[in-house]
């Protein structure tokens, strides 16, 4: 497993020993602000994740090679999250108040989220529990290669998906949350939402705020359903 520090170093764990593994992968130059791997359905090799910082960038890394590959440079101000997509695309949050959607080869930009007038928090996708859970479910099946893995992990995100678009909420510092895919406005806290959350069967979105409270909302249209 990878961690991040404020050094702006990313450092190799082994999960067995918990003592770290080889040399830190160096190229941000300030904090570290989130990771998120390939998904195994893109990729059964496992190879590749993103890293975001207070720099302003987003890096792509092979774990392979151990070093950076693509860098991905446009935001203005600190990336505060990250999120590689189920579709082969990765979102980056900022605090110049855009999301910026990039394409996983070259790097380069697809497109730009905009509505909000303050920093962008937190992110997440609907199909985030499978995306992080691959192929591997509550039965516990073994798979005899990577290759019929990334085969079960496509199913399952296939499924979860549907026919609808990746759907993504954005929670932002002037109090409001976005759902977009179609865009809709969230709005109920009193202070600045800090982190979202899509609950593991898609249908909540859980989101907490700087006001001491939980909200609830449907996870499909983005209305409010209670508060906690």
């Amino acid at each position: 497993m990878y961690s991040g520090s404020k050094s702006g170093e990313l450092q190799c764990w082994d999960p067995q020993t918990g003592k770290p593994s080889g040399n830190p992968l160096v190229g941000h130059k300030k904090w570290i602000t989130g990771i998120s791997w390939e998904p195994v359905h893109l990729s059964a090799l496992c190879r590749r994740f993103v890293s975001a910082s207070k720099d302003g960038d987003a890096r792509i890394w092979d774990v392979t090679l151990r070093k950076s590959v693509i860098c991905l440079s446009g935001h203005t101000l600190a990336v505060t999250c990250v999120k590689w997509g189920g579709d082969g695309v990765i979102y980056t949050g900022s605090q110049d108040c855009t999301i910026k959607v990039w394409e996983t080869t070259q790097g380069k930009l697809i497109r730009e989220l905009k509505g909000h007038g303050h920093w962008v928090n937190s992110l997440t996708l609907r199909t985030e529990y499978v995306l992080r859970t691959g192929a591997f479910d509550h039965t516990g099946k073994q798979y005899l290669s990577p290759e019929e893995m990334k085969k079960a992990a496509l199913e399952r995100y296939n499924k979860m998906k549907g026919n609808a678009p990746e759907r993504l909420v954005s929670g932002f510092d002037d109090f409001t949350m976005f759902l977009w895919e179609p865009k809709t406005r969230m709005t109920g806290h009193q202070q600045l939402v800090n982190h979202v959350c899509f609950s593991p069967d898609g249908q909540w979105i859980a989101s907490t705020s700087f006001d001491r409270s939980v909200k609830l909302w449907n996870g499909t249209t983005g209305k409010f359903v209670a508060a906690f």
